[in-house]
């Protein structure tokens, strides 16, 4: 059965499933991240363009586009890597993504995304009340996150960059 935070995350992406097929296209520089807060527990998923962190969105080909492939995912497989919480929130990672699920998916259209989910267990939730992404810094060629978020006392939508990379609720 699930967990109340999956639930939450799952209602997120039905209400964001029926949205426009435009709102949902995929677009060069600009990532999607979704984030649900139930109780003690902070789940996102982020799906982004692999041309956005890498520079390309096929198979890599050379031994240089192999290797850049290879340090992408230990970046993302680290959580802190990717985001920072509040240390007040005192949040563990509970888990990354799974490396099996650290591969280019094709869009069906010769675009390629990476979508990967994160899940942290803080003691003090209630201290948690902004996310900073550290994307921006390590791949430049993303210039925007679009954020839905669902919690205790809400919904909100917002959008993160490089010059504003922190996302509060």
């Amino acid at each position: 059965m699930p967990g109340l935070p999956s639930l939450l995350l799952s209602a997120l992406l039905l209400l964001t499933a029926g949205w426009p097929a435009a709102a949902r296209a995929h677009v060069h520089g600009e990532a999607r991240l979704e984030i649900g807060l139930a109780g003690n527990t902070l789940e996102l998923r982020l799906e982004v363009p692999q041309e956005a962190l890498l520079g390309f969105e096929r198979a890599p080909q050379s031994a240089a586009e192999r290797e850049a492939w290879r340090l992408l995912q230990a970046r993302l497989a680290n959580p802190a890597a990717v985001f920072s919480l509040p240390a007040a929130a005192d949040c563990q990672v509970a888990n990354g993504p799974d490396p099996e699920h650290l591969r280019p998916l094709s869009a069906g259209d010769g675009h390629r995304d990476l979508i990967l989910a994160y899940r942290w267990h803080c003691r003090q939730p209630e201290r948690l009340r902004a996310l900073d992404s550290q994307l921006f810094s390590e791949f430049p060629r993303l210039q925007r996150i679009r954020v839905d978020f669902a919690g205790p006392n809400g919904q909100k939508s917002g959008r993160l960059s490089a010059r504003q990379a922190r996302f509060t609720w």
